[in-house]
């Protein structure tokens, strides 16, 4: 995840090579920006295999047609940024094929993104009980305090909450940043 220009493309191409020296990788290339525009795929991708995407609309399609006539270890896609592409990628991962992808924002960003937060599971809101509200706030309060030393906030109950819906696409995040291409942040 990073905005446009923090290196992105850049870190998913290194990786689709290096990967490509010992695994069977076919790229999904949207707007050939990985694997380069011409006929033949650039160099910068090593062993891998290019599957060129015609249009936009059709790339969902292209990515469920690369496992089942390509058997790939893993698929690269260059960006997934709308929901046929969240839903395809699910089923690429639901048939044992491991993916790179990129997409444009943060993990905060993401989560508030409704097309694209299948990609980490979704969201959905619980309702919980009095005993399991009570000790959520207490829980709350304890890591407030251990976040601001000596500080101690109080939270109040709330009988809603937050969490992951499903099970994630994606089982490692990284965000990067433009203008600070050594500091990766990793999320699990």
């Amino acid at each position: 995840l990073g905005e446009p220009g923090s290196g992105k493309t850049t870190i998913v191409r290194e990786a689709t090579r290096k990967l490509a020296e010992s695994k069977n990788v076919v790229v999904v290339d949207t707007s050939n920006e990985i694997a380069g525009d011409g006929m033949v795929p650039h160099s910068c991708i090593g062993f891998a295999r290019r599957m060129m995407v015609p249009s936009l609309d059709q790339q969902s399609a292209v990515m469920v047609e690369c496992v089942q006539n390509h058997t790939p270890h893993t698929m690269v896609i260059d960006e997934i940024g709308r929901p046929k592409e969240v839903e395809a990628a699910r089923t690429v991962k639901q048939r044992g094929v491991r993916m790179i992808a990129s997409a444009h924002g943060d993990l905060r960003k993401l989560l508030k993104n409704k097309d694209l937060r299948g990609l980490v599971g979704g969201v959905e809101q619980v309702t919980m009980g009095d005993d399991m509200a009570r000790q959520e706030a207490q829980r709350k309060q304890r890591l407030a305090g251990s976040d601001n030393g000596s500080e101690m906030k109080s939270f109040s109950i709330s009988k809603t909450k937050v969490q992951r819906g499903g099970e994630p696409t994606f089982d490692v995040i990284v965000e990067v940043r433009r203008g600070a291409r050594h500091e990766w942040k990793i999320v699990t």
